[in-house]
């Protein structure tokens, strides 16, 4: 597991990394604990929401890092 429920400030560490990774982009991340919620609004549009998933996919290469060493 990259990052436990109700981790330790340490261990959320790759959390936080990934949500700056998000906002550094652009993208604003809707994390709890160990996990990151997508939830567009409504009346996004195809393009919007490709960008945005993109970007998540780009800041996912940091948990990568966590998990492969």
């Amino acid at each position: 597991m990259l990052v436990p429920f109700a981790p330790t400030p340490a261990q959320a560490a790759p959390m936080n990394e990934l949500a700056a990774a998000c906002r550094r982009r652009g993208l604003w991340p809707f994390t709890h604990f160990n996990r990151v919620h997508v939830v567009p609004p409504c009346v996004i549009s195809e393009q919007d929401a490709q960008r945005g998933l993109d970007i998540l996919d780009e800041a996912l290469e940091v948990a990568d890092r966590y998990v492969e060493g």
